[in-house]
């Protein structure tokens, strides 16, 4: 095997500078359904301080809606419902890392990415959550999403 080919185990004093993304995510999670209108939705978000709404249906996650989408549709006026503003949005399983989110926030297309276990929503990371945590230390207190 090639130099470049070859994994070399990190020593133990790495690893725990990547936790685990339960100690990095939120787990609570604010959602709404497709055929929520905006307002609600925008009313939802200020409520609870958030800036990121998944959007379920059923069991199912379909994506997310962000706060500036929001904000954007209300100022045209158009679309009345959530369902045409959600995008879609990386998600990680709760077996991850911090590391795992970051590099799913890099490659999609939001700020954000969701935390599944056994395909269920359990949390959502934030880069504002990433970087509370990289500012921490290797705990961080889940904040606002």
């Amino acid at each position: 095997m090639s130099p470049q080919h070859q994994q070399l185990a990190a020593p133990p004093e790495v690893v725990d500078d990547d936790p685990p993304i339960t100690s990095v995510m939120t787990p609570r999670i604010v959602a709404i359904t497709p055929d929520c209108p905006l307002n609600t939705g925008l009313n939802l978000m200020v409520s609870r301080n958030v800036r990121h709404l998944p959007v379920v249906e059923g069991s199912r996650c379909l994506g997310v809606v962000l706060e500036t989408d929001i904000v954007r549709a209300v100022a045209i006026g158009e679309p009345q419902l959530l369902g045409p503003l959600v995008r879609a949005i990386p998600t990680v399983s709760v077996d991850e890392r911090r590391s795992a989110a970051a590099r799913a926030v890099l490659a999609g297309d939001v700020d954000a990415v969701l935390v599944t276990d056994g395909g269920r929503l359990v949390g959502i990371v934030t880069t504002t959550d990433l970087a509370r945590s990289l500012a921490a230390g290797t705990r961080a207190e889940p904040g606002d999403y």
